[in-house]
């Protein structure tokens, strides 16, 4: 129970901004979801993400992605919530911090009290499909699996990356199925297989993770790893 409690606080804190905006309702809804957010599109590291592709053969162009989906992102199954204040979470706050600073695919928040790891191996109870959520907001310490892939759709999470200390971006190459399908045959990293890529915005104030897609394209995925 108190775990639930725990989440519905810090769910409540990230929305009671929302409280406020009541007289901005009207711009909000005029803004076009169906496409990237301005501040993504334009951010340094989304630019050299891009670049980098298209340096190296894979030519996609940002107005190509498209909303998919969109969804809540705190899940009591898939997270803890503690208080900096009860005895000892300081120090083992600290502690975590600490351990995961220049480590190569965990990706830090400006402030530095936030971090996103998407390294494709498995890291104790987070699997290699699995990116993990750790950090302070407000007084509350949270440790969440944000997002998870399929498996079965060879899906690789290649970059990470703050636009502010709320709202981060994770790109993923994958295959071109849907998560639930277990009837398309299988297509090994190997193998030249179709794939696209989805960037997710997730937004810690507002708990929504909104998807993009981009159009599919035919690539040896064990041979893009090394570029990524």
């Amino acid at each position: 129970m108190k775990k639930h409690i725990d989440v519905l606080i810090i769910v409540l804190i990230f929305t009671s901004i929302a409280i406020g905006v009541f007289s901005n309702i009207k711009q909000e809804k005029a803004v076009d979801k169906s496409k990237l957010p301005t501040d993504v599109e334009n951010d340094r590291m989304f630019q050299r993400w891009i670049t980098n592709l298209k340096n190296k053969g894979l030519n996609i162009e940002a107005d190509e992605f498209k909303l998919k989906e969109s969804n809540e992102i705190y899940n009591t199954t898939w997270m803890t919530v503690s208080s900096i204040d009860e005895i000892g979470k300081k120090e083992e706050f600290e502690s975590v911090i600490n351990a995961h600073k220049d480590i190569k695919k965990v990706a830090f928040s400006p402030s530095e009290k936030i971090f996103v790891d998407y390294r494709n191996i498995d890291r104790e109870d987070i699997l290699s499909n699995q990116v993990r959520l750790y950090g302070l907001k407000e007084d509350k310490i949270i440790d969440a699996r944000i997002l998870d892939c399929s498996v079965r759709a060879n899906c690789y999470f290649d970059r990470a990356y703050f636009i502010d200390n709320d709202v981060f971006v994770i790109s993923e190459f994958s295959r071109n199925i849907s998560k639930k399908d277990s009837i398309t045959p299988i297509c090994s990293k190997d193998q030249l297989c179709t794939y696209t890529v989805k960037v997710h915005v997730i937004d810690l104030m507002h708990n929504v993770r909104d998807e993009y897609e981009s159009n599919p394209f035919d690539i040896i995925l064990n041979e893009w790893i090394n570029f990524f």
